[in-house]
């Protein structure tokens, strides 16, 4: 599977989780319960989901004797618009979804394109159900108004999200009108039995190649969904046997992380606290663990942008197919310090993958990423990582094709190295 294939079927977190999940059970993980007791081998490969849209996996190594946990973080969730509970708003002779915003979007970019809508439904089937839903089509469209009404409107143009940024989804003059009973056909469900919804919009156009010498990739989601499919392919292809391999791809990034499958919910601890006491190890001996362990946050960086060259920092930037963004800054926005760089500077090497270091400019604030919200509730030394894009948080954006090859290697050995930190600044591996 190709990143864009991937791309192509994650119109939402839950739709990812889901396809995260089977490419696990194909390669001979199982799927554990956290409301039930695990029971773990040496050698075994776990994962568990929350919320049908966050998703933990771990390999058991053969030597347990002396413990950590490599692990990396990414996240499935991008800006877009989410349906409210009564979501339509009848205008004339117009049908519009009533949406909220969800997370940062880039409100022009999502103007004028063919719109699908997608996400869960809870049905109530002898007990509440989840079931996904794509439409893969266009469902809807958001109108711009012409420049003939508005003739500043390349000057800039401000738009209210309850006004502007409604989509229009139907003309009631031809034929059904009613998409929850839409939903209902397309689920073979009764419409009485749904029970309530997550629906997002999500661009219908999944991706292509660009470029002279297609060394770009345009697509929706690229943030951060470049990261998360990376970081699975490499998990899945290393081996180690004496460190415990982790692989968290979370949702919920994009508005602060703060629910109970997001990376400042405990779900990280509790998955690693609870492996260890499922290996017969007592509490001393997970704290031990942790002390050696080592998370690679795997969030999309911002790439140089040679029309914006002022926006950038002058002896830091990063360009897109020059290798993995390395993230630094002071203010501990990014969890990188001298030793997490130190470390991940010699995983890169060991690779042969190419890396670059990136800070923000001293008078702009760059975004936020799973590090730092993780290290809250999971205290283990951190780097913090990317891929160099364009357009972050437009509903259509642009990375290096050249930058995958770097980022795979060098995850991969990332996952085979077996850390000791001996003493407070002091590695070995």
């Amino acid at each position: 599977m190709t990143l864009l294939e991937f791309i192509k079927k994650a119109p939402t977190a839950f739709h990812a989780c889901s396809m995260i999940s089977d490419i696990l059970l194909e390669n001979g993980f199982t799927h554990l319960s956290e409301n039930q007791k695990w029971e773990l081998k040496k050698g075994g490969k776990y994962f568990i989901t929350r919320n049908s849209s966050s998703v933990i996996a771990f390999t058991i190594p053969l030597d347990i004797t002396e413990l950590s946990f490599n692990i990396t973080a990414a996240h499935l969730d991008s800006p877009t618009f989410k349906l409210k509970p009564n979501f339509t708003i009848s205008m004339d002779r117009y049908l519009k979804l009533n949406t909220e915003v969800y997370g940062g979007p880039i409100y022009n970019t999502w103007m004028d394109r063919p719109l699908n809508i997608a996400g869960r439904i809870i049905v109530n089937d002898n007990g509440l159900k989840t079931k996904l839903i794509s439409f893969d089509k266009a469902m809807a469209v958001i109108p711009n108004c012409p420049i003939h009404y508005n003739r500043e409107v390349n000057k800039g143009v401000s738009l209210n999200p309850q006004i502007e940024l409604l989509p229009i989804y139907a003309d009631k003059n031809y034929g059904k009108a009613d998409l929850l009973e839409l939903i209902a056909h397309k689920l073979n469900v009764e419409k009485e039995n749904i029970v309530s919804t997550d629906l997002y919009l999500s661009l219908l156009d999944r991706g292509s190649m660009c470029g002279l010498n297609d060394e770009f990739i345009m697509a929706p989601q690229i943030d951060n969904l470049e990261c998360a499919f990376i970081s699975l392919q490499s998990f899945i292809k290393a081996t180690n046997g004496s460190s415990i391999n982790i692989l968290a791809e979370f949702d919920n990034e994009e508005i602060g992380s703060l629910t109970r499958q997001g990376a400042a919910s405990t779900m990280l601890g509790d998955t690693l606290q609870r492996i260890s006491l499922a290996l017969g190890l007592n509490e001393e001996q997970h704290k031990m663990a942790l002390a050696n362990s080592f998370i690679v946050s795997c969030d999309n960086a911002q790439g140089y942008h040679p029309n914006y060259p002022s926006k950038y920092d002058p002896t830091n930037q990063s360009y897109l197919n020059e290798g993995i963004v390395i993230k630094n800054a002071a203010r501990g926005s990014y969890t990188t310090d001298a030793m997490s760089l130190a470390y991940f500077k010699t995983v890169c090497q060991r690779a042969k993958a190419r890396y670059q270091l990136n800070t923000n400019r001293s008078d702009i604030m760059g975004g936020s990423t799973l590090g730092a919200i993780s290290l809250a509730n999971v205290s283990i030394l951190s780097v913090d990582i990317g891929l160099a894009q364009w357009a972050m948080h437009s509903a259509y954006e642009t990375a290096g094709a050249k930058d995958i090859d770097d980022l795979e290697k060098a995850l991969t050995m990332f996952y085979q190295m077996h850390l000791k930190i001996d003493k407070d600044g002091e590695l070995s591996f």
